[in-house]
């Protein structure tokens, strides 16, 4: 598969090793056993995470012309409800059943008089796409922060402006 180890790191509060590795498409992931003894990995995870990552950011450019900061978080080890055998699916599949495990936090350069709008542009791409996660937006300078909990991102799609968008400064 030409995968190579990166790293190996012993975690002394659980008494146990943690590989970090690389694959040959260049996705990092780690490797560690259970409390059973079992090897289990966060490979799907991290491919989420990059799938999220790259998608976000180039969207987020596209609207605001800049580039942007973009942090995904996909947390699914001991998740029972997925299973994949040959290859993982992409994050829209699982989307769902991830959705209160997952984050995604867009720092940006957002527009001084039209950040609404492309807030609200980048929420309703990041619904369309099926991509549900908590969403985070914060301005370069930290003057502006909008927050929306997965569970309310496909609520009022329609809306524009603020209304759509929970916010705080």
């Amino acid at each position: 598969m030409n995968w190579k180890i990166d790293s190996v790191d012993y975690d002394l509060k659980n008494d146990k090793f943690i590989a970090n590795v690389i694959s040959g498409l260049g996705i990092s992931f780690l490797v560690e056993e259970d409390y059973y003894g079992q090897m289990m990995d966060d490979y799907a995870s991290s491919v989420w995470r990059d799938e999220l990552k790259e998608a976000v950011t180039q969207k987020t450019k596209q609207v605001t012309g800049s580039d942007a900061e973009v942090i995904v978080n996909v947390s699914s080890m001991g998740q029972d409800a997925l299973t994949y055998h040959d290859e993982v699916p992409s994050y829209s599949m699982v989307s769902q059943k991830l959705s209160s495990e997952a984050s995604i936090c867009i720092k940006g350069n957002f527009s001084a008089t039209h950040y609404l709008q492309e807030m609200l542009e980048i929420k309703q791409w990041i619904v369309e796409k099926k991509y549900e996660a908590s969403l985070t937006f914060k301005s370069e300078k930290g003057k502006i922060y909008f927050a929306i909990p997965a569970e309310d991102l496909k609520k009022n799609k329609k809306c524009r402006g603020s209304q759509s968008l929970s916010a705080s400064k």
